[in-house]
This record gives structure tokens, sequence and C-alpha cells, in this order.
């Protein structure tokens, strides 16, 4: 704040000069604090809670699932030894595997193909139709 005398002639040159965030002089106060005590404004990052999937286990998780693709995240966390959620937290994040769920479809035939039109005719009219809200129930 050499150029500026205070915290509040900082925020109201920053709303003259149109900058798209202006900070509230709580922050100001902060970061310039910040300043004066470790001469940057970077942000150091928090040691916390040390990471439970290491560059090891992450590896160890990869040859599992190269070796049998098709394996649950409960199968894999016995066998690395972690948590469900650490393996999901893992493949998800890290390893950006994306969750499916095979589903079982029939297979068309080309004898099908006049019942399929018949039912569009039936249905293009119904979805259509401005009273309909998309819902549409099929009774036996």
């Amino acid at each position: 704040m050499a150029k500026f005398q205070s915290r509040i002639t900082v925020r109201r040159y920053l709303q003259r000069e149109n900058f798209a965030y202006v900070p509230l002089v709580l922050t100001i106060k902060r970061i310039y604090n910040k300043f004066l005590e470790t001469c940057s404004v970077k942000h150091h990052d928090n040691p916390g809670r040390p990471a439970v999937a290491t560059t090891e286990k992450i590896n160890e998780i990869t040859e599992i699932l190269a070796t049998t693709p098709i394996n649950s995240v409960r199968l894999v966390s016995q066998q690395v030894n972690l948590s469900k959620s650490v393996i999901h937290r893992t493949m998800k994040n890290i390893l950006k595997y994306k969750p499916y769920k095979m589903h079982l479809t029939q297979q068309l035939y080309d004898e099908d193909q006049d019942l399929r039109v018949e039912m569009c005719e039936l249905l293009i009219p119904i979805l259509e139709h401005n009273d309909n809200d998309g819902l549409i129930f099929f009774f036996r």
C-alpha cells in the first residue's frame, strides 16, 4: 500500500477502474499483511491429511484393472487393501474411468420394422399434442 494510504482507497480505486471483481476491504487487508509477512501473495498448500492413494497404489490399481477390466470397486479395494471410496475416487478422478452398467437389449429384426413404423405413427401425434407433458403411460 505504498501508493495508497488505506485499504478503502485501494477498493475505491478498483471500483473506479471498473475491475470485474473488487475484493472486500478485509480481503485487501489480508493480502497486504500476507505480502508483508512472506513477500508473496501466493497461497501455500496446506499440508492437510496425507493422501492414501500413493503412486504405488495407483499403479497397483491400474495393473489390476488392466488384467481384469470387468471388476467391481469392492473387489479392487479388497485386492489393494484400500477403502472403496479411495478406489472409486482414484478410478474416477485420476484414472478417468467412467461407471457403466451393462444392459441387455433386444435384437431388432427386419420383420419388426413394420411394427416400429406403426408404433411411431401412433406415438408422434400423442407427443405433438399440446396438452401432453411428455409423459406417456402404457396399459395392458
